[in-house]
């Protein structure tokens, strides 16, 4: 057994099914640049726009999506469980820079190498490049299904599911959220123009769905609850 897989072997939990190619003994070249990190909660450890020079490997825990505007703002857009891949996609279609922010939800744990090795081994491990585009086509079909599935939902669903998936990345222990997400890009995320987001927010509000504040939507937990029971059926809300 090489020293990366003891060193991972003696960390409870690792998802590292996806990878176990990566650890056999004919890549010892490439084992030699591995890392074994662990970081704690609200690191960011890739930032939109730099130079892609590493690969992060999440065999632990949860990362978060954000996008960063110049007034300050941020917009969490994503979670992303382990086993995850960050800078695979880019690397694969030969993209040098990040396209988002990332930062630690929980501690987690993560394989760290230079992102030349990685394409090497994708290169020269066809199993393996195999098996990172079935699952990397896979999320794409899906995701594309998912769109489709959306276009044929009425504006005020598509936007309580998009009401409930902000509640989901950001509210905490069941608590009220609070949101602080610009109309445009609530616009830009659910297809509608600023028009429509506004009116729609404004009925939510009506039926006490959430509540305006100034710039900000707040959403307890009993309305979000009501919000999810009214379009859990339309959408498979463990796949978007």
């Amino acid at each position: 057994m090489n020293d990366i897989l003891k060193e991972v072997s003696k960390i409870p939990n690792l998802k590292i099914n996806e990878f176990i190619e990566l650890f056999h003994e004919n890549n010892s070249e490439f084992l030699e640049k591995c890392k074994i990190v662990t970081v704690k909660p609200d690191f960011r450890f890739v930032v939109s726009g730099e130079d892609i020079t590493k690969i992060w490997i999440l065999l632990k825990g949860y990362v978060k999506a954000l996008e960063e505007f110049n007034t300050g703002e941020t917009f969490i857009f994503k979670r992303f469980p382990a086993p995850e891949v960050f800078g695979e996609m880019e690397a694969l279609a030969d993209i040098d820079k990040f396209r988002a922010t990332l930062l630690t939800d929980t501690e987690c744990v993560f394989l760290v190498l230079p992102v030349d090795q990685y394409k090497k081994i994708l290169k020269n491990n066809p199993r393996y490049l195999y098996k990172r585009t079935n699952i990397i086509l896979k999320r794409v079909l899906d995701e594309k299904k998912h769109m489709r599935t959306f276009l044929m939902i009425k504006s005020i669903d598509r936007i309580k599911i998009y009401f409930v998936q902000q509640y989901k990345l950001y509210a905490k222990s069941n608590s009220t959220c609070v949101l602080k997400i610009p109309r445009q890009q609530i616009s830009e995320e659910t297809g509608y123009s600023v028009k429509t987001i506004n009116r729609g927010i404004k009925k939510l509000e009506e039926e006490n769905l959430l509540k305006v504040e100034g710039q900000k939507i707040v959403i307890t937990n009993e309305q979000y609850e009501e919000m999810l029971e009214s379009v859990e059926s339309l959408v498979d809300f463990n796949e978007i």
